[in-house]
């Protein structure tokens, strides 16, 4: 219970913000509206797990929103874990930061019990670096609220 409230709060947040950001400044575009595709690989927490993985930014769906498809595979704690996740982020104009949430499809092969497939859900914050190449390095820190890892830290290079 306490997870769907601080999900709420985030999301009215999330809202409030973009409907201020329309009305004062609906012609402006941020600095993180480039697309492309990348790896990318961290770690988890609960389970904890080493993942890698590839995500395609499809840029600006509806500003100032960005949509970024990603799958991941995770390995360790006795568990071999698949996520098809889409993670939907409000980039904060002029800045490289973006704040969001993931939806993600998640196979679990417990190496004893067997399998299972669940429907998770996270929130995230990321930070964006772009190099002098056009490259991209990304940050990117999840919280799980349902069916997800309780914390993930993901590095990641887009070099298309």
């Amino acid at each position: 219970m306490k997870k769907l409230i601080i999900l709420v709060a985030i999301l009215s947040l999330f809202a409030a913000t973009a409907f201020a950001q329309s009305e004062t400044a609906s012609t402006t575009t941020t600095t993180n509206s480039s697309s492309g595709i990348g790896l990318r690989a961290g770690l988890t927490s609960s389970p904890d797990q080493f993942h890698i993985g590839a995500h395609m930014d499809l840029g600006t769906v509806l500003p100032p929103l960005r949509l970024v498809p990603n799958v991941e595979i995770g390995f360790g704690d006795d568990i071999t874990m698949i996520g098809l996740n889409g993670d939907l982020i409000y980039d904060f104009a002029g800045t490289p930061f973006g704040v969001g949430g993931e939806l993600g499809l998640n196979y679990i092969d417990h190496d004893v019990a067997g399998s299972d497939t669940e429907l998770g859900l996270s929130v995230l914050g990321d930070y964006r670096l772009v190099l002098s190449n056009g490259k991209t390095l990304l940050l990117e820190l999840k919280v799980g609220l349902l069916d997800s890892p309780d914390f993930k830290v993901t590095a990641g290079y887009r070099f298309f």
